[in-house]
């Protein structure tokens, strides 16, 4: 069992996640109920909402997930009991999507130990931390009833490298000096920190080194195989035109 990271922050209590679960044994036994914590009214007779999240089912198809169009690095994820019965979930895998089309299982499915009474809180965090715009609970052995919260990072406001990132990339030899015909040379560009989703990537040169093809300047930069840790920066020639170096400058931009 673990503490909650310092400084991180609670998406489903600050309302950054929207939730959705499986099944609902009621309209009052919603995701709805699921904050941490949450309770009803002790004294109005009028309230009869359940104290958590309860499912309809009670097999290894339920679930409850949190997920939000941004990314987020999750660091830490709590779990309680159902607040006014005796109902919990003793044990639970995590998956996760970054794209909403391909989910994974957390670290090879691992089962994460969870409740054994109502409102005790157990908490687990995740090393690394889970990139991810949605993450789920999928409980293993159970009465399906929950309370949650997820954490992540917080945004860092002084840093924008997770949103634009900038570098210079060159031929960096004499690759392309020789020869007639079309010719490339590709140079792999790694970001300095890897982006939430596959980024935009603009290229612009500011260094030409080369001969021209009577009188004609035959080249080309391209941006290829671009992913969410880099890409392959591609450097084009054809003709006689001989090129000693061009270095070019990037701008990787997230959306």
């Amino acid at each position: 069992m673990s503490t909650v990271p310092a400084n991180s922050v609670a998406c489903i209590a600050n309302c950054l996640l929207q939730l959705r679960s499986s099944t609902d044994y009621n309209a009052d036994h919603g995701a709805k109920n699921s904050l941490l914590n949450f309770a009803n009214s002790t004294t109005d007779k009028n309230f009869t909402v359940s104290n958590s999240w309860s499912s309809a089912g009670l097999d290894k198809n339920q679930f409850i997930m949190a997920g939000s169009d941004a990314v987020k690095e999750f660091v830490a994820i709590s779990t309680q009991g159902r607040g006014d019965n005796d109902q919990w979930v003793t044990s639970y895998i995590i998956r996760y999507s970054l794209d909403n089309i391909n989910w994974f299982e957390y670290n090879n499915s691992q089962v994460f130990n969870a409740n054994t009474d109502r409102n005790s809180i157990v908490t687990h965090t995740f090393n690394p931390p889970i990139k991810a715009r949605s993450i789920a609970v999928h409980p293993q052995s159970y009465h399906i009833s929950l309370r949650w919260e997820v954490y992540s990072k917080p945004l860092d406001t002084t840093n924008h490298n997770s949103f634009v990132q900038v570098g210079t990339v060159s031929i960096g030899d004499r690759s392309l000096n020789q020869g007639n015909g079309d010719r490339k040379i590709t140079r792999k560009v790694v970001f300095p920190k890897a982006f939430g989703s596959i980024p935009k990537v603009a290229i612009g040169s500011h260094l030409i080194d080369a001969q021209t093809d009577n009188g004609q300047m035959r080249w080309r930069v391209d941006a290829a195989n671009i992913t969410n840790t880099g890409f392959d920066c591609v450097f084009n020639t054809w003709g006689s035109n001989c090129v000693y170096d061009i270095i070019v400058d990037y701008i990787a931009l997230e959306n």
